[in-house]
């Protein structure tokens, strides 16, 4: 018969039966649940069997017990939550106090041995008992889900309405480097609709703003594909986006660093942060001073070329404007900004403007702005293009290079009719938490990351 370590029946509980056998481990509560820990991973929640009197243990102290099949197995089940299913336990035996030496024997981690931060993230009393893979894993997942509450209290608090786009659209987006999710529908008749899932939610929340809602925000997910998986990159991911009538890009800049400050003080990571105001750089301001490059005389794409070929040997004659600039961004301009704690880069070339309004003093500007936090860029606000016949020339130049682009009839109707002057942001949230908790990557606190779903090395990473 095979023996399971508590961390095997951690894993297995919801997806198999699993025979009753013997094991060692440290007690512990948490969320007003029972658990045990040996060492290599915890089993939680757990029901104690009758005549087990949860009064008499100590959190802290090792115990031996028996782990009987799953509860609804052999009985009517014991549902807990999201029809999580509990463990039964019982003959409990008290094997060693807090200060004993059974966890030397068995591997169970000592007081000692624990962090303060996991003791404070886990249970302010200071219990000891996370600290395996399976352990640390949840303590993700309830730091993920803090972030996502703080981040709704931060707009409720401050007026915004919530909305819950919809998840199959006309058009998923219309940016040149992003790629979407196709499907179909069919009606009763047999009729196929073309699909997209999007790769933000900007459409759906810009035809509210049209209507004249002040504020809304959305907590939705954004799908991207075609190789948009690597360390900061999932698939799909949770996108936080927002928008609201008026305001200028200074006052996104500082909406963004409040948000962002304000989730961090929820979350225990390493990242640091610096006191605020954070730095604001323009894009001209880092070219000059990192490359010696003059965007303001590099609108040909030509002359930009030959000028980045002296500095970037991965710049070829094919090369798009937008190419050129990417890759010399990348290549120069990051590493510098990995130097900084926290600050923003703003007032792009009007070539990288996507669907950001012009500005209105600087020639060949557009108002926008990405925040940074080690290097890694964690948004993308825009004050608002309203101009349609603007919107209409910038699609058709997409259009241009990509011939799969799929247009939004009712968002054009709404641009047409007029969008009130608004700005937005769309931050990546999980890639947000990631940063801020000092995690390897964005898979790191995802529930289900992208490349889970599929056999063990069969999804190419970039």
């Amino acid at each position: 018969m095979k023996s399971y370590s508590l961390k095997e029946h951690f894993e297995l509980r919801n997806t198999r039966s699993l025979r009753p056998r013997r094991g060692l481990g440290r007690y512990f509560m948490h969320a007003g649940q029972a658990g045990f820990n040996d060492g290599s991973g915890a089993i939680w929640p757990v029901r104690l069997a009758d005549g087990c009197d949860s009064n008499t243990l100590q959190q802290g102290c090792v115990y031996s017990f028996t782990i009987g099949g799953i509860v609804g197995e052999h009985t009517p089940v014991s549902k807990y939550r999201d029809n999580e299913i509990f463990l039964q336990v019982d003959d409990l035996q008290l094997q060693s106090g807090k200060d004993g030496a059974a966890w030397e024997m068995h591997g169970i981690p000592s007081p000692t041995d624990v962090p303060a931060q996991v003791s404070a993230v886990t249970n302010p009393s200071g219990t000891f008992f996370f600290l395996s893979e399976t352990s640390r894993r949840l303590d993700i997942l309830l730091q993920r889900n803090l972030g996502i509450e703080r981040a709704r209290a931060f707009f409720r608090s401050s007026g915004y309405l919530e909305l819950d786009p919809p998840q199959l659209v006309l058009s998923g987006g219309v940016e040149r480097y992003l790629n979407t999710f196709k499907t179909q529908y069919i009606d009763h008749r047999g009729k196929q609709w073309q699909l997209e899932l999007p790769t933000s939610p900007e459409f759906s929340l810009k035809k509210i703003i049209a209507e004249g809602v002040q504020r809304i925000f959305a907590l939705t997910h954004a799908f991207r594909n075609q190789g948009e998986l690597s360390r900061h990159h999932d698939p799909e991911f949770m996108m936080l986006e927002w928008y609201r009538i008026g305001g200028t890009l200074e006052d996104l800049i500082r909406e963004t660093e409040k948000l962002i400050a304000d989730i961090a003080s929820g979350l225990l990571g390493t990242a640091s942060l610096p006191r605020r105001p954070w730095p604001v750089f323009s894009v001209r301001e880092l070219f000059n001073s990192i490359l010696d490059i003059d965007l303001e005389k590099m609108s040909d794409v030509q002359i930009f070329r030959d000028s980045a070929s002296h500095r970037c040997t991965s710049v070829v004659p094919t090369d798009s404007w937008d190419d050129v600039f990417c890759k010399l961004f990348m290549e120069f301009v990051e590493p510098i900004l990995a130097q900084k704690e926290a600050c923003f880069v703003a007032y792009y070339p009007q070539q990288m403007g996507a669907l950001a309004a012009k500005n209105t003093k600087l020639n060949g500007v557009v108002d926008r702005f990405e925040a940074y936090i080690g290097g890694v860029e964690i948004c993308n606000g825009y004050r608002e293009l309203i101009d349609y016949e603007d919107f209409l020339k910038r699609v058709s130049l997409v259009e241009i290079e990509r011939n799969d682009i799929s247009r939004d009839p009712l968002f054009e109707a709404a641009m047409r009719s007029g969008l009130y002057p608004c700005v937005g942001n769309a931050l990546g949230l999980d890639r947000l938490i990631a940063v801020l908790r000092g995690e390897r990557d964005l898979q790191s606190i995802l529930p289900w990351p992208f490349a889970s779903r599929f056999p063990n090395s069969t999804i190419a990473l970039e």
